[in-house]
Order: structure tokens, then C-alpha cells, then sequence
């Protein structure tokens, strides 16, 4: 089975250091590309063949909602997991509505649910095994 590449981006660096750490413990599916960085993330992101963009709401340059329309743009397939940890419930419909986002996720993170969120882009909910919904 190959890896899939994940790009995570947040301002907070103790944040995606403590997701390297249980990434790299817990699972050899993923292959984390962790940015503080939007320029060195989306840069990351032009590479291509990335699984799940997974981006903070709050951060100082530009929103996560900012982030996530500027990738359904440029990369209309490109699935996104939103991690938020002060986001308004009007702030969250915008960047459904905004973006490919399969998930939104609160902080603090639970590592349980992140692979959740990840499994079903994967595995729809709403598909049986035949791709029947």
C-alpha cells in the first residue's frame, strides 16, 4: 500500500509537531507535510497528488476559509479538513460552502477523529461497498 501525502497547515507549531508524533507512531499510511507557511503549504500543494489538505481557521495572514476557496479554485478535486478551535457556527457553514470540506474538526484535535475524517473521504458514509448510496 502506498502513502498518502498530507498536507497540514497551522500556525501553531507545538500543534503539528504533536501531530508528526502520532502520525508517526500510530500509522504508516500518511505522509505529513506540516507548514506554519500558506505560500510554503500551497506551494507543497502544486506538487500534486495530496490526499487531504488540512488547514486551521484562525491564523494570521489569511483565514482557513481564505485558504480552502483559493484551493477549490485552483484544485476544484482537491479534498480539505478544517481544524478549528474558535470558529463561529455562521463561519463554519461559509467554509462548507466555500471549499471541498469533507470535515470540520475541533480543537483540542482528537487524533481518533482526524483518522475518521480521513477514512471517509476515502469511504463516503453515504456509499455502501458497490458505490450504491
Amino acid at each position: 500500500m502506498s502513502t498518502r501525502k498530507l498536507i497540514i497547515l497551522d500556525d501553531e507549531e507545538m500543534m503539528l509537531k504533536s501531530l508528526e508524533r502520532r502520525f508517526k507512531s500510530e500509522t504508516t499510511e500518511y505522509e505529513l507535510c506540516c507548514f506554519t507557511s500558506i505560500k510554503e503549504a500551497l506551494e507543497e500543494l502544486e506538487q500534486g497528488e495530496c490526499y487531504a489538505f488540512i488547514t486551521d481557521v484562525k491564523m494570521p495572514l489569511l483565514n482557513g476559509d481564505q485558504v480552502v476557496g483559493y484551493i477549490k479554485q485552483k484544485y476544484p478535486e482537491q479534498d480539505c479538513l478544517v481544524i478549528t478551535g474558535q470558529a463561529e457556527k455562521d463561519e463554519i457553514q461559509r467554509i462548507i460552502q466555500i471549499g471541498n470540506v469533507k470535515s470540520i474538526l475541533s480543537k483540542p484535535l482528537e487524533f481518533e477523529k482526524l483518522l475518521e475524517a480521513l477514512d471517509e473521504i476515502s469511504n463516503p458514509p453515504d456509499e455502501d461497498e458497490n458505490g450504491d448510496k
